[in-house]
């Protein structure tokens, strides 16, 4: 399932749009998937993006242990390992523009933007719309149509 989450974070990509101030269109500059938390996706993006592309860009996999680290990527995974720090996280995230990406139960609730979960054997992602109407990134309604669609940011 790793191979194909990681898979799942250029197809994202493809149907998000971040704000020019991203330099989305400079080829020169690389696209960034961090990594916070202890998963074993990591492996799997470095496989999947040694050779390919994001958007015409090269692919950077960083992990990340110190939350300053976190400004600057693309795309952020964030580990079921880090539960404990997701408030922390979003806060550092929600109006950055981040895609963050997870595959723990109860996540999308707390207000992550898409995360991961298995029906019937299959791979599922889900997307808590009211968090990606206050995020900076924009979401095609291809996308928002093929997820299960969570609304409300759960309040802890």
């Amino acid at each position: 399932m790793n191979v194909l989450k990681a898979v799942y974070l250029e197809k994202f990509s493809r149907f998000v749009t971040w704000p020019e101030s991203c330099m989305m269109n400079d080829i020169n500059k690389p696209f960034i998937i961090s990594i916070i938390g202890k998963t074993e996706l990591a492996e799997n993006l470095i496989f999947v993006y040694s050779q390919q592309q994001i958007n015409n860009k090269r692919v950077i996999i960083k992990e990340i242990k110190d939350f300053k680290e976190i400004e600057g990527c693309h795309i952020l995974f964030i580990a079921e390992s880090e539960k404990k720090n997701l408030q922390k996280i979003l806060s550092i995230t929600s109006a950055l523009p981040i895609l963050t990406v997870g595959e723990t139960k109860g996540f999308s609730e707390k207000g992550i933007l898409i995360n991961f979960f298995e029906e019937n054997k299959k791979l599922r992602f889900e997307i808590n719309e009211t968090a990606v109407l206050k995020s900076p990134l924009k979401m095609s309604y291809y996308l928002l149509n093929t997820a299960r669609i969570i609304d409300p940011i759960a309040e802890e």
